[in-house]
């Protein structure tokens, strides 16, 4: 799973619990943010160059294939990782990367603000964050219900918006960003919005003009964060595709049926697909895991 811009994987704990029951979950922490070192000198943070450090963490932990999930700036580079063949699924919660430019400016605005506003509480957070209402002054702009935020979470979130050396360079690279070869995404994707988003809920229904199979779900009265707002809502949506998912990928490797050649003796009418049929269900048969939270992997069972 990948985060927004400003925070790191403590945004996914309130579903962590429920996923990491039935899948393995990984979790990172994108480039210039949480505990991980920016992008080499020289390297804009668009959504290309984070996709492509993602596959590298990923390669290092031997993982090949994988469903991952992504909200805001995470979505957009998870929708990048889908150009390139290797994700089982994609779950994009509030996806931004197609904003006009008028709405561009605006969110940079807005998150440029709350930049400016995490640094002047971070000397406070904790106490900020230990009341309800310290929680809604930072976060209302993106959590509908920023006070059920667990209070150790909205501190550890509040200084990772203030803290994180990334943060400027990659707003500024989101202006201008524009995500190409989505018609290149054949993997099932979920698309989730909030209807109570003031940052990009017109972004994402731009979305299935490009990627034509993708699915829709609206989240009446959340915002652009909704992982905090409605825990159960959104990890029994995730799950609920993530098994559809994975139904429809055992079910398309499943060996092609045999045709029977009239006249042929039994024991050489069995005519098999194609090689590069052949070859393709041999490249898909290894199973991912879920790209996502806390910086370790938790054994599953079962293993999907």
């Amino acid at each position: 799973m990948l985060h927004g811009v400003g925070e790191s994987v403590v945004g996914w704990r309130p579903v962590h619990d429920a996923l990491s029951k039935d899948y393995d979950v990984i979790a990172i922490d994108l480039p210039g943010f949480g505990h991980s070192p920016g992008l080499p000198a020289g390297v804009a943070p668009t959504a290309a160059a984070l996709a492509d450090a993602v596959e590298d963490e990923l390669d290092r932990l031997g993982v090949a294939q994988f469903h991952v999930a992504g909200y805001s700036l995470g979505a957009r580079v998870a929708l990048e990782l889908a150009t390139r063949c290797r994700t089982c699924s994609v779950i994009a919660i509030a996806p931004d990367g197609l904003g006009t430019p008028l709405e561009r400016v605006y969110q940079a605005a807005a998150l440029m603000g709350g930049r400016a506003l995490a640094r002047l509480l971070a000397p406070i957070a904790t106490p900020v964050a230990a009341t309800g209402a310290g929680r809604s002054l930072f976060f209302a702009m993106e959590r509908s219900r920023p006070w059920q935020l667990p209070a150790a979470d909205a501190g550890q979130l509040l200084l990772d918006f203030a803290r994180a050396p990334g943060y400027s360079e990659t707003v500024q690279a989101a202006m201008f960003d524009v995500p190409t070869r989505l018609e290149r995404i054949t993997c099932p994707v979920l698309v989730m919005q909030g209807t109570a988003d003031p940052l990009v809920s017109m972004q994402s229904p731009r979305f299935l003009t490009f990627i034509c199979h993708a699915q829709l779900r609206w989240l009446p009265g959340l915002s652009h964060v909704p992982i905090s707002d409605d825990p159960r809502l959104v990890a029994s949506l995730m799950l609920r595709f993530l098994k559809t998912a994975t139904e429809k990928r055992e079910h398309d490797r499943r060996p092609p049926p045999q045709l029977t050649i009239p006249g042929q003796p039994a024991d050489h009418d069995a005519v098999r697909a194609s090689p590069q049929h052949g070859e393709i269900v041999r490249q898909v048969t290894d199973d991912g895991a879920l790209a996502g939270l806390p910086g370790t992997a938790s054994p599953a069972p079962p293993r999907r």
